[in-house]
């Protein structure tokens, strides 16, 4: 189960594990024990196609290289 982050109206911060369905019932503060609201955290992003942006793109780019010109699939060389 994943960890879902409250924040009560203090912004004390308290973090919970919760099924998806029950994210968004709100949690008790742990330190002031007033009621904590459910906050999105952060958002995934994916990125497909040959514009690639990301830190691994140079790696992903070279493994394809490598297994093109050594005429492999599937095989990383790094």
């Amino acid at each position: 189960m994943p960890i879902w982050v409250y924040k009560c109206k203090d912004d004390h911060r308290t973090e919970e594990v919760r099924k998806y369905e029950d994210r968004e019932e709100p949690a008790i503060c742990k330190t002031c024990g007033e009621p904590s609201q459910f906050k999105q955290t952060f958002e995934v992003s994916f990125q497909y196609g040959q514009d690639y942006n990301s830190i691994s793109a140079d790696r992903h780019r070279w493994n394809l290289r490598e297994n093109k010109r050594l005429k492999t699939r599937g095989k990383s060389y790094a």
